[in-house]
């Protein structure tokens, strides 16, 4: 065997190798739990209750119920609605504190979760597992709260909007408001990874284009232009296949930093599309 055809068995052994850690590890590609609580609500001056939630497979999450402002409710656009709020998969609760403050100083009751494998939650995660938890906190709301699915915004970002289209279809909400979601899995890891065959061997879905064009309920979909982890063209094609009503938000700042970064135009326009939600009747 010549010298050159050792060097094309070995760079083709070697692709392979790379082509199987990506079948292999891109859980962990995709989830990217952190742990350690930086901070809980009082550090944004917030009342709380920390919440002890089960997912339908056993595992123990952890949550925190943060209620709404007790300001008159005409200036306050989301006092008729609860919110649920999902983080995105480099971050957990502790770092969110300041999302936590935005929407609750929107008037919201917020439920905020971590997802298994996060910061207090046990478990690791799995896209299967992280639908388990978002529906785990949608039936506290219904059942320790009493919130019907009419008055159920869900606010996610990034990977959080992944689990917010998959509640989406079965659980009907008032509303979506997402930001810095992508169109699928295959499509972010085939722009992170051009030189591999993702396509053929990804098995991760979350694939919010194809669910939203069958979610029904009003969609917000709030994109940075200067986002350099999911390029804005995500949002363009997100809003190309959603059902409508739907509007797309562009805003200024990092990946999914809109409650820090977005501005008064972020939080006026806002206020605007939340004024005219209704309290549903019929959901997604």
């Amino acid at each position: 065997m010549t010298a050159g055809l050792v060097a094309l068995f070995a760079i083709g052994f070697g692709y392979l190798a790379l082509v199987l850690a990506f079948a292999v590890r891109q859980d962990t590609l995709f989830f990217k739990p952190k742990r350690g609580l930086a901070a809980t609500p009082a550090a944004a001056g917030l009342a709380f209750t920390d919440l002890a939630l089960v997912a339908a497979d056993g595992v123990a999450l952890h949550a925190w119920w943060v209620p709404g402002p007790p300001e008159p409710a005409a200036t306050l656009p989301g006092r008729p609605f609860t919110l649920l709020y999902l983080h995105g998969a480099n971050t957990n609760l502790g770092d969110r504190v300041d999302a936590l403050r935005f929407w609750h100083d929107l008037g919201f009751d917020v439920l905020a979760l971590d997802y298994r494998g996060f910061g207090r939650s046990a478990g690791r995660p799995s896209e299967k597992g992280l639908y388990l938890d978002a529906r785990a906190a949608w039936d506290w709301l219904a059942a320790a709260r009493g919130v019907p699915a009419g008055r159920i915004v869900i606010a996610a970002e990034s990977l959080g909007v992944s689990l917010a289209t998959h509640l989406a279809l079965a659980a009907r909400p008032a509303a979506l408001v997402l930001e810095a979601g992508f169109t699928c899995a295959a499509d972010v890891a085939a722009r992170r990874y051009p030189w591999l065959p993702v396509r053929q061997v990804i098995r991760l879905d979350l694939a919010n284009a194809d669910r939203l064009a069958r979610i029904r309920c009003p969609k917000l979909i709030v994109h940075s232009v200067d986002d350099a982890t999911v390029p804005v063209g995500h949002a363009r094609r997100l809003v190309e296949r959603a059902a409508p009503p739907r509007l797309l938000l562009r805003i200024r700042g990092a990946h999914a930093r809109g409650c820090v970064e977005g501005g008064p135009r972020y939080v006026d326009a806002l206020r605007r599309w939340l004024e005219g939600l209704t309290v549903s009747t019929r959901g997604a």
